[in-house]
C-alpha cells in the first residue's frame, strides 16, 4: 500500500450549452419571427390588389366607426351647448323687444291725440302740407376724381324725368345734388365737392348754418347763427331752407370744432355706394318761383 498517493490538478471545466436560454434572447427570436411574418403578411396583402383593397376598407370603416363612436357624445354635448347658449340669447332678445313693444306702444297712445290735433289745427289755419316725396332708384356707373370735384355718374336721365338740383340720398342721408342730366346719363355733385353748399341744422343746439364742401372727406358749417351752442356730436339734419332739400334729412355728425371752424363728418360711406336714390322733387321751378318773387318785392 502506498504511503503517498498523487494530487491530480483538476482541468478546466469545459462550457456546457444553457438548456434555458435568457429573457433577452427570447425577446430577440421572438421580434425576429414576428417581423418576418409582418413582410409576409404585408407584402402579401400589397401585392394581392383585390384582397388589399377590401382589408384597406375594413380597417378604413372600423376606424370611421370607433371614431364616430367616441366623437358622437362630444358632439352631441357641443351641440346642447350650443342651443342653451342661443336659446337664452334668443330669451333676453324676445324680453328686450317686448319692453320696446310695450314703450312704443304708449308712445302710439300719446302720439295718435296730438296726430289729430296736428291735422285740426292745421286745417284751421290754413297751413299748407307737403306729401311724401316719390324717389327713382338709379345704380352708379362711376365715380371719377380729377383731384378737386367730388361727383358720381348715374345711369338715368332726363329719359326717366330726372331734373336739375333734385335731391340725391341714400338710407343712411343726403349724398349730394344732380349737377348735370343727360338724357341717359346724369352728374351727382357730393356734399363735399367745393361747389356744394346745403342749408342744414344741428339737432340739439338747433343752430341753422351752410353745410360747404371744400373737397375734404369733412365738410365745414359757414354761417352758423352761434358757433358756441353747437356741441361736437350732434347730429346734423337737412333745415328745408332753399327747396331742393326736405327738412329732417341726415347729412352727419359734429366731428370737432377749431378755432371756431366746425367739421362735419358725412354719415354715407361714399366709396361704398352702388345705388342711389333721386328725390322727384321739381327744384328748377321752385327756384324760378322764388326769384320771380323775389324780384316782384
Amino acid at each position: 500500500m502506498a504511503l503517498f498517493v498523487r494530487h491530480i490538478k483538476p482541468g478546466p471545466l469545459k462550457p456546457t450549452a444553457n438548456p434555458y436560454p435568457s429573457r433577452f434572447h427570447r425577446w430577440r427570436h421572438s421580434l425576429g419571427v414576428t417581423f418576418v411574418l409582418i413582410l409576409i403578411v404585408g407584402g402579401t396583402l400589397r401585392f394581392y390588389k383585390p384582397f388589399y383593397d377590401v382589408i384597406q376598407q375594413g380597417a378604413f370603416e372600423s376606424t370611421a366607426l370607433i371614431h364616430g363612436i367616441f366623437i358622437h357624445p362630444f358632439h352631441q354635448a357641443h351641440t346642447l351647448l350650443k342651443d342653451t347658449h342661443t336659446f337664452m340669447y334668443l330669451k333676453e332678445e324676445y324680453a328686450r323687444l317686448k319692453d320696446e313693444n310695450e314703450a312704443l306702444k304708449w308712445q302710439l297712445q300719446a302720439l295718435t291725440p296730438l296726430q289729430h290735433e296736428n291735422a285740426l289745427l292745421r286745417e284751421n289755419l290754413k297751413v299748407p302740407t307737403f306729401e311724401k316725396h316719390g324717389h327713382l332708384t338709379a345704380p352708379i356707373l362711376s365715380s371719377p376724381y380729377d383731384g378737386l370735384h367730388h361727383f358720381f355718374l348715374i345711369a338715368a336721365g332726363q329719359r326717366e324725368g330726372l331734373e336739375k338740383d333734385q335731391a340725391v340720398i341714400v338710407p343712411k342721408g343726403v349724398v349730394g345734388r344732380l349737377e348735370k342730366v343727360g338724357r341717359y346719363v346724369s352728374r351727382v355733385l357730393l356734399l363735399n365737392d367745393t361747389n356744394s353748399r346745403i342749408p342744414v341744422m344741428t339737432s340739439a343746439s338747433e343752430q341753422k348754418a351752410i353745410l360747404a364742401g371744400d373737397g375734404s372727406f369733412f365738410p365745414t358749417l359757414v354761417y352758423v347763427g352761434d358757433v358756441r351752442k353747437v356741441q361736437r356730436g350732434e347730429n346734423v339734419v337737412t333745415s328745408g331752407l332753399g327747396g331742393i332739400f326736405p327738412p329732417g334729412l341726415p347729412v352727419g355728425r359734429v366731428e370737432g370744432i377749431t378755432n371756431g371752424k366746425i367739421r362735419v363728418r358725412p354719415y354715407v360711406p361714399f366709396q361704398d355706394l352702388e345705388w342711389v336714390h333721386i328725390l322727384r322733387t321739381n327744384p328748377h321751378g321752385f327756384l324760378e318761383e322764388r326769384n320771380m318773387v323775389l324780384e316782384g318785392e
